[in-house]
């Protein structure tokens, strides 16, 4: 059962209720111009997800070390470790103790929340389900999610994000505490994670990134405190962050080479140019050569010139051609 279409006509969560009833195995692509978010289902339950656009999702990795459970260096260590056996990394910290399989398979289960509830956020797509695929054949970690409950907390994230959006329209914006808040909410895990976080310089884009819990939730939290008085937003707006530049590393050997290169280049180009402007030194010695030639030739002429003189004056008579000199011995 491989199918495609498009999200205005056959809508995510009825592409999600098809595949589950059916207890469909593979993987549902959505994409919306370079945006790709992939689902693996197994037996009509969701598996995995991946969404490929940077800056909006972070990977297990990156949200390991968001929530200090793993550092950027040890990170790094079991990535390349985990590259040389040819397995996720992921696998690789269980294997290690980081992380225990309960506590991987609680985290698979919130990155997978996370990515669809970015999905439900799409008003256009294309969308293809692939059977039989996996997407990640090689972990040994699996979760199986049932997609009517995520479908449930999808349809609630499209009835709230428009509101949220009103509200909090730019993730540039910067909010700060007020100093006499109402407190007229009551404030869950995320709420007070995220107030933790606001302090009148990072903006929302950077409070997401640092929350630990989502876009998505994040920005719910956001419109929950802002709503409820504890926060209030700043006249600040953040700059755009420039991109760090990598410095170039170049060895001596290579600009060695870059050198020798050049010169032999412009060495090239010299000779080009000189041979069109002067005569390239081959044609003078041609030349030469030529001249030579014929001083030699003249030569022979005057000493043939000179023997039949001599023959003539020898034997009272010219001689009849050069050939009878020859035989005659007069000259080779």
């Amino acid at each position: 059962m491989a199918f495609e279409g498009n999200i205005k006509d056959f809508g995510v969560a009825d592409v999600f209720q098809l595949i589950n009833t059916q207890g469909k195995t593979g993987v549902l692509v959505f994409q919306f111009k370079r945006e790709i978010i992939s689902l693996g289902f197994e037996n009509g339950m969701i598996s995995s997800a991946s969404h490929n656009k940077k800056g909006v999702l972070k990977p297990i990795g990156d949200y390991l070390v968001l929530i200090g459970r793993i550092s950027k260096e040890e990170l790094k260590k079991f990535d390349r470790e985990s590259k040389k056996k040819g397995i996720p990394v992921v696998d690789k910290l269980v294997e290690n103790n980081v992380l225990t399989k309960e506590d991987l398979e609680k985290i698979i289960e919130f990155k997978i929340q996370e990515i669809v509830d970015e999905l439900f956020t799409w008003k256009k797509g294309e969308y293809k389900f692939r059977l039989g695929e996996r997407l990640y054949s090689k972990s040994k970690c699996s979760v199986l999610v049932n997609p009517q409950f995520l479908i449930i907390e999808g349809m609630r994230r499209i009835d709230e994000w428009p509101k949220i959006k009103k509200s909090i329209p730019d993730s540039k914006i910067v909010f700060r505490r007020k100093k006499r808040p109402r407190l007229s909410i009551e404030m869950g895990e995320q709420e007070k994670v995220v107030l933790e976080l606001i302090d009148g310089k990072m903006c929302v884009a950077d409070v997401v990134a640092s929350s630990g819990v989502g876009r998505f939730r994040t920005y719910h939290a956001l419109y929950n405190l802002l709503e409820g008085g504890v926060i209030e937003k700043t006249a600040v707006v953040a700059k755009p962050r420039r991109k760090e530049r990598k410095p170039i590393k170049i060895s001596i050997e290579a600009i060695i080479n870059v050198l020798l290169w050049t010169g032999a280049i412009l060495f090239l180009v010299a000779n080009i140019v000189f041979g069109i402007i002067k005569r390239p030194f081959y044609k003078k010695n041609q030349l030469l050569y030529t001249q030579e030639s014929r001083h030699i030739e003249n030569y022979k002429k005057k000493e043939i010139e000179e023997l039949k003189e001599v023959y003539r004056i020898t034997k009272g008579k010219k001689p009849d051609s050069i050939d009878k000199l020859k035989k005659e011995g007069w000259f080779k």
